[in-house]
């Protein structure tokens, strides 16, 4: 199924970044107000925008900075109806703050898919060294991302800006992406059998099954016995492995463990 609806993008990040200025330029119009005076833009606001026959809805929020300044309730509304977040960063930042972090991290864990934008790169001058030392700040910051999508702008100067709507519909794409249950059952053998869980109390785990039950963002379920027992780090391990074979990219994806019998085995007559 082809996901046809307009891509929702939520664009966050602390203020005066440069969220209302790169807005305006992927409209190619001054709509939304820029002021150098931090809080100017202190409410929600979507617009909608067209960009080669594809429809876009473009969600500008206010700035995140002191927690007691933040709108947490809106801010989260926003980003649980869109599809895909946005985070821009100053090229010039020494490290990911907490609340940036915090933000992150919520919309992983509601599925969202994420481009991470380092802004103002005009300003830069040692970029090889710099766009290095960047990547790593925000990988090791969020250690759960695999392969984050990270793009150096200048809002103001450059045109790289516009992939960003390319790179937001091969996310969607990804998003959609049905995996045979053939195909993966035969991924799941291979992968426990080279390198199996530890047992449990000298009992071995064995996997039954697994089947994509849904898409945007993907998530499966595995049917094994003692799957409470399975542990944390071999559940991230199956994660990724999973992530890495089938090219699931920076979407985040979920699987679900279950005990109970598979209900796609075919009942004996």
């Amino acid at each position: 199924m082809v996901y046809e609806k307009k891509i929702r993008l939520c664009f966050i990040g602390n203020p005066n970044v440069g969220k209302s200025s790169l807005i305006n330029r992927l409209l190619g119009a001054n709509k939304l107000k820029i002021s150098k005076n931090p809080g100017t833009t202190k409410e929600i606001t979507e617009i909608i925008h067209n960009c080669k026959n594809r429809g876009f809805i473009l969600i500008d929020t206010a700035g995140v900075y002191k927690k007691k300044n933040v709108d947490f309730i809106n801010l989260t509304k926003a980003i649980k109806s869109c599809d895909i977040v946005i985070l821009i960063l100053e090229s010039t930042i020494e490290r990911l703050d907490r609340l940036n972090k915090r933000l992150v991290n919520y919309s992983l864990n509601n599925g969202k898919g994420l481009i991470v934008i380092f802004n103002k790169w005009d300003l830069i001058k040692n970029k090889k060294i710099i766009k290095k030392k960047l990547t790593n700040i925000f990988k090791f910051s969020l250690t759960q991302i695999i392969s984050a999508e990270i793009m150096f702008i200048s809002a103001l100067k450059d045109i790289r800006f516009n992939k960003i709507f390319e790179l937001s519909k091969k996310i969607i794409e990804t998003f959609n992406k049905k995996i045979q249950t053939s195909r993966l059952n035969k991924w799941l053998n291979y992968v426990t059998k080279l390198n199996p869980p530890s047992k449990i109390k000298g009992k071995e785990i064995k996997f039954k099954y697994i089947t994509q039950i849904k898409n945007f963002p993907p998530t499966f379920i595995i049917f094994s016995n003692y799957s409470s027992k399975i542990a944390l780090t071999y559940k991230r391990f199956l994660e990724k492995k999973l992530k890495n074979f089938f090219k699931f990219g920076n979407i985040p994806i979920f699987i679900i463990f279950d005990s109970t019998k598979n209900p796609y085995e075919k009942k004996n007559n």
